[in-house]
């Protein structure tokens, strides 16, 4: 597939996503969520990808949805109407966006969100909806939503208690007003803040480092996570589930041999 709103690159186990429509700040018009739909749906049945980041080209991450409209709107989606993906997509009862967020959250790879700029609506929902957030001092996040007199959409109101707490969370989507990369790092809603030259480096590097471990241990400690158990005795059965899973594979017995061998372990993801 040829992407024109974003930029794929994959090497060194990692799918670079680069959202690529700095003019509009990358807000996500209807090709956008087309497009980063189809890397989801293809990177995830890649062996050769093990991690994924996602960045912002320009100043911004992402302004959230591209509400312009405008006649280049209308065509576009026109265009998009003919492909039977998007009509699958769109034909959903939770809409496109909704298609797209619950891709994000199933995704068994991890991801890791280089936020340079704002990240405002549906655009913070896709860094929320990240494993690992790493911003730029010159992040800024916004639940825009009420600002547009709608409810917040896109796993907003699922991801923000989590990561805040409820009071936290209902003040920024009550007023909408920005949170400084400071004090999402303060918050712990990033891991944490870097230069704006080293942001996206650092990002790929961290990637690499997910990429180079034993790729089964770290997706089924992702499912194990993004899935908690109700109770403390089904979330450790759940844990022996896995375990019997990574503990049957290639890489656990690289890491015994690489332990005993003291030497650095080669997983395959086998």
């Amino acid at each position: 597939m040829t992407y024109l709103d974003l930029n794929l690159d994959i090497g060194d186990g990692v799918a670079m996503v680069t959202l690529n429509r700095p003019e509009k700040m990358n807000a996500m018009g209807p090709r956008l969520v087309h497009e980063l739909l189809a890397v989801l749906e293809t990177t995830r049945h890649d062996d050769s990808v093990k991690a994924m980041v996602i960045t912002g080209a320009g100043r911004g991450f992402c302004a959230g949805a591209d509400v312009s409209g405008g006649a280049e709107a209308q065509r576009l989606t026109a265009e998009l109407v003919e492909a039977d993906s998007y009509r699958r997509h769109t034909e959903a009862p939770i809409g496109h966006y909704g298609v797209l967020f619950s891709a994000l959250n199933d995704y068994p790879k991890p991801i890791v969100a280089a936020v340079n700029g704002a990240a405002a609506g549906a655009g913070m929902s896709l860094a929320l909806a990240c494993d690992i957030r790493l911003a730029s001092t010159n992040a800024r996040f916004i639940s825009a939503f009420v600002h547009r007199a709608i409810v917040p959409d896109t796993g907003s109101t699922y991801y923000l208690p989590q990561m805040l707490g409820k009071g936290r969370a209902l003040e920024l989507m009550y007023t909408g007003e920005p949170l400084s990369a400071a004090d999402a790092e303060r918050y712990g809603l990033v891991n944490r803040t870097l230069d704006p030259e080293t942001l996206v480096d650092e990002a790929l590097a961290l990637a690499e480092k997910i990429a180079r471990g034993p790729s089964l241990a770290i997706e089924l400690t992702k499912r194990l996570v993004n899935n908690q158990a109700p109770s403390f005795d089904m979330q450790v059965e759940r844990e022996a589930w896995g375990l019997s899973v990574t503990g049957a594979s290639e890489d656990r017995q690289e890491g015994i041999d690489s332990f005993l061998e003291k030497r650095p372990a080669e997983f395959r993801g086998r």
